[in-house]
């Protein structure tokens, strides 16, 4: 009897294991793709079913009720994630209240609200989430929760590298944001960053009022979202050379461990100069000046002065192409082509200053407006430039303001074509590094259209788009930490990685699926091992997918944009 006992004891535990190795490599898959956070009551209401031979579904509330039921729609196959689609569409249904979603074939989803205010927590958390990276001062508890740690690179001695060509051994450099899941900081990036969160203030001035967002700048009569932002600016300010240019990073020579910011002790140095990084900092300085100019009089003419001074800079060297030197292993935010730069400079320039020589350099230049996935640090930032213009009371001529605001238009309807052919109801169809973002900036143009014509197209396509982001996906993720019903638990984040909290920073926006897998275990010996290699699933929770599972700063600006945006703009 005991060893019959032992036996079944044995046998039970090897189940049990044989349960739990095959839940690791089988997990399975939610067939019900949605918005885990939930739908506006009055506004597009549409979740994806992959793979289902059922023809409808049902809409239950959590007593188990049945409150809509409708037609499954066929979508047809996308290649992108090797799935069979079919959509259930409920927005006719606008009764707030939590409910789930039932498919015969496919199961029931978590439990999801409708109701107004969809996105303030998420929005909140967005923006917070620039504080819990900055540098160099302590993040502190009452600001922070559980997430306040001791400071980090307090930057007050940073030494000049030779690529530099500075004759001073050293500087300060203190403050700023952490650009990424590392713990440098780049001129660049901070460019189409700062200049995405200022465009939102913009159009929404008292969107994150004095106290919103519980920093230590709370209660000073000012704009939490200036606030927050003049943080990065001050850092930036730092940067600009005697000669005017701006440096293009402040880094250490490699990347740190996975050890909390108050562990590393690397130097940090000043690295090289740039056409790009200098038009980068020239329009966030003249954009900054601009805004800031009721905020906080001198240190917009602050601004201003360092943006002149780098603009003649770019004018005397406009090809100055950045690469790492050889001691130097950290981001390259690779760029040879300054188009993009050199209109929004000019653009901002000509808005704080309304200089003819600006304008005159506006004019004999074709005119900036484009939808391009990939690499926002360089593709993106000539939009904001035309955004500013397109939005300015001053006056400009008659053919640039037509001209762009016909390709505003243009780009826009040519977004909610493509979101009308790919099934999962998106504007891109191309997963490369940082995917998100681009889902997330094609929103932008879409709003800035809703800006101007007020069609509801432009609303609808925003809201769907968005729904991409927190489960509507082929992944079944919710993509920014902290929220959603699948989150995501493991980001390559040093911070998160080496806090000893379970949950990682709130309110990152993972990269997202990136095709090209450049840290799949098959190219790299250090790399991960990707479920699922289909462009819209090359996608891996885990903490060392840096290509697909790191935040950065440029990624969470137009998540902080449209989430506000969605927080004004509600159908």
């Amino acid at each position: 009897m005991i060893k019959r006992i032992i036996l079944i004891g044995f046998l039970s535990v090897l189940m049990s294991a044989f349960t739990l190795v095959n839940a690791q490599t089988k997990i399975p898959e939610a067939a019900i793709r949605y918005n885990q956070l939930g739908y506006f009551p009055q506004g597009v209401k549409k979740a994806v079913v992959v793979n289902s031979t059922a023809g409808s579904f049902t809409l239950k509330n959590l007593s188990g009720t049945t409150v809509f039921k409708g037609n499954l729609i066929p979508a047809g196959y996308w290649n992108k994630s090797g799935e069979q689609i079919k959509i259930a569409d409920f927005s006719s249904f606008n009764k707030p209240g939590k409910y789930v979603l039932f498919v015969k074939d496919a199961g029931q989803t978590c439990s999801f609200e409708i109701k107004s205010n969809l996105y303030h927590n998420t929005f909140k958390a967005a923006l917070k989430s620039y504080y819990l990276m900055r540098a160099s001062v302590p993040i502190e508890k009452k600001y922070a929760g559980i997430y306040h740690r001791k400071t980090g690179h307090p930057d007050t001695l940073c030494y000049f590298h030779p690529s530099t060509r500075q004759l001073a051994v050293s500087a300060p450099s203190p403050g700023g944001w952490y650009d990424a899941g590392d713990y440098n900081k780049y001129v660049v990036n901070a460019g189409v960053s700062v200049g995405t969160l200022l465009c939102l203030y913009e159009l929404y001035p008292n969107l994150a009022e004095d106290g919103f967002s519980n920093i230590p700048e709370s209660h000073n009569g000012k704009s939490d979202l200036l606030d927050e932002i003049k943080y990065e600016l001050d850092w930036v300010l730092s940067m600009q050379a005697p000669d005017g240019a701006a440096y293009f990073k402040l880094t250490s020579k490699n990347f740190s461990g996975f050890i909390m910011p108050d562990k590393d002790k690397s130097k940090r140095f000043f690295v090289g100069k740039s056409t790009a990084s200098t038009l980068n900092f020239t329009a966030m300085a003249a954009m900054a000046s601009r805004l800031y100019r009721t905020y906080d009089s001198t240190f917009s003419n602050k601004c201003l002065r360092a943006a002149e001074k780098a603009w003649q800079w770019t004018l005397l060297n406009p090809n100055i192409v950045y690469k790492n030197p050889k001691d130097i292993s950290t981001g390259e935010y690779g760029d040879s082509d300054f188009t993009e730069e050199f209109w929004w400079a000019a653009a901002e320039l000509y808005l704080v200053t309304q200089k003819q020589d600006y304008l005159n350099f506006l004019t004999s230049h074709e005119p900036y407006l484009k939808w391009k996935p990939g690499e926002s640090w360089r593709v993106f930032v000539g939009n904001l430039g035309s955004f500013s213009l397109l939005l300015s009371n001053t006056k400009l001529p008659d053919e640039l303001r037509s001209t762009l605001q016909k390709k505003l238009q243009n780009t826009a309807n040519l977004l909610l074509e493509k979101q009308s052919a790919i099934p999962y109801r998106i504007p891109v169809d191309e997963f490369v590094w940082g995917s998100n973002s681009d889902i997330l900036n094609a929103a932008m143009i879409l709003a800035y259209a809703y800006q101007l014509w007020g069609e509801q197209k432009y609303l609808g396509g925003i809201i769907e788009t968005t729904d991409y982001i927190f489960g509507k996906n082929a992944t079944g993720y919710s993509f920014i930490t902290g929220f959603g019903c699948k989150q995501i638990m493991n980001p390559h984040n040093r911070i998160s990685s080496a806090d000893g909290i379970e949950k990682p920073l709130p309110g990152l926006v993972a990269g997202g699926p990136n095709q090209n897998r450049n840290d799949d275990k098959a190219k790299v010996p250090y790399g991960v091992v990707y479920p699922d290699k289909h462009p819209a699933k090359s996608y891996v929770d885990r903490q060392a997918s840096y290509a697909s599972n790191e935040n950065a700063i440029n990624w969470n600006a137009p998540a902080v944009f449209i989430l506000g945006f969605l927080l004004v703009n509600q159908p």
